[in-house]
């Protein structure tokens, strides 16, 4: 009987010992806490960073895509509203290239498009078109310029319209000038702002010795896209509600734009049975893309401006969210694993896009957007010229 409490007392021994974990297992538990807890947190900052790239790439996708949406919109209707010829006709494509007029302080001439070159940081790209109701119809005109005697009504044009004087093919000289009020039997009451920036030889039209086409190109705007220290492409101009061009302000129409580049579409191949190298001699087609420098520069000559067939325009557009690390490189660079940011990709040799002035642009995503335009009313226009 004395051993059965020294049994006991082993017994409740053995179980205090047996409860619990020991040092060594706490120390095992924590280490697989520790590696399961650093797991989770790897797989959701990996899932934070593709959705991160995910989204920036989506926005990128949205604001590239939006940008060109409004130029091109734009350049397509570059031209609308100039007068549509025949062979025996004048064409407005054969007025001298200073035939403009002052709208609002803006001196706005008969091109389709304008290409600013920007040198190393971002183009600037005008585009000009009318909206006449009357889509571009002329009518033969006598008498004196400030009151012409009509061989037709003015059926769609409306009072404030820019209206383009023509004469003969053989004497291409051209006016512009403002249809500031209209008689309540459609004829012409008051035209004013003739020559007001005169061409090299301003028109006069003789009393039945002379004749010319008389044109309405409805509001002769002008928009202008741009970037601006924002990154934002902008578009600027035309006549919002009331309001002359250019009253209306810059408005941002897209954001994390980074770069803008445009070129002309020209064309350099001669028609072999033409015989010569006037305007109408060359192809209707595009041969060459070209810069707006030298020739293609401030100081176009008619004849060239008359090559242009098209317009190509590249957008580059940033994800903007900052990587950690370098993501992007210039086209030419050579870093294995680095996007580079290309335009002009469809050329044997894409172009480089400087982005220096984006603060750490490196360390930014970017997407490419092109599109090729060509110039409708120059196309239609050649046979005229």
């Amino acid at each position: 009987m004395m051993h059965k409490p020294v049994r006991l007392f082993s017994r409740l021994r053995r179980q205090r010992f047996q409860l619990g974990v020991s040092l060594v297992e706490l120390l095992v538990g924590i280490l697989i806490g520790l590696v399961a807890t650093l797991a989770i947190s790897n797989l959701f900052s990996g899932f934070e960073a593709r959705k991160r790239t995910i989204a920036g790439g989506a926005d990128a996708q949205s604001s590239g895509v939006l940008a060109m949406y409004y130029m091109q919109r734009d350049a397509q209707n570059a031209g609308y509203g100039l007068p549509l010829y025949n062979s025996t006709d004048p064409s407005p494509l054969l007025c001298p290239i200073d035939t403009s007029i002052n709208q609002g302080g803006v001196v706005i001439n008969l091109s389709p498009v304008l290409i600013v070159d920007g040198g190393t940081g971002n183009d600037i790209v005008r585009i000009r078109y009318g909206n006449p109701a009357s889509g571009g119809a002329s009518l033969r005109a006598t008498g004196t310029m400030t009151a012409p005697t009509l061989d037709g009504r003015l059926i769609g044009c409306q009072e404030n319209d820019i209206v383009l004087f023509h004469q003969t093919p053989s004497n291409p000289n051209c006016s512009l000038g403002r249809l500031q009020k209209l008689n309540a039997d459609r004829t012409i009451n008051t035209l004013s702002e003739i020559n007001t920036v005169p061409t090299a030889s301003p028109v006069s039209i003789l009393n039945g010795a002379d004749w010319v086409r008389f044109s309405c190109l409805g509001a002769w705007n002008q928009y202008e896209y741009t970037v601006n220290p924002g990154l934002e492409l902008t578009r600027s101009g035309g006549t919002p509600g009331a309001n002359p061009f250019p009253s209306s302000a810059a408005v941002p129409v897209a954001s994390d734009i980074v770069a803008l580049q445009a070129q002309y579409g020209i064309t350099t191949t001669i028609d072999p049975t033409s015989g010569s190298a006037t305007a109408s001699a060359y192809l209707n087609r595009v041969d060459q893309w070209v810069d707006a420098t030298g020739t293609f520069g401030p100081t176009m000559a008619l004849m060239d401006r008359n090559r242009i067939r098209a317009i190509r325009i590249a957008v580059v557009a940033r994800d903007g969210n900052l990587q950690r690390n370098i993501v992007s490189q210039a086209c030419d660079g050579a870093a294995a694993g680095v996007s580079r940011v290309c335009i002009w990709q469809a050329d044997a040799a894409p172009a480089n896009v400087d982005l220096t002035s984006v603060a750490n642009w490196q360390r930014y995503r970017y997407r490419s957007f092109e599109a090729t335009i060509p110039l409708r009313n120059i196309i239609w226009n050649r046979d005229a010229l």
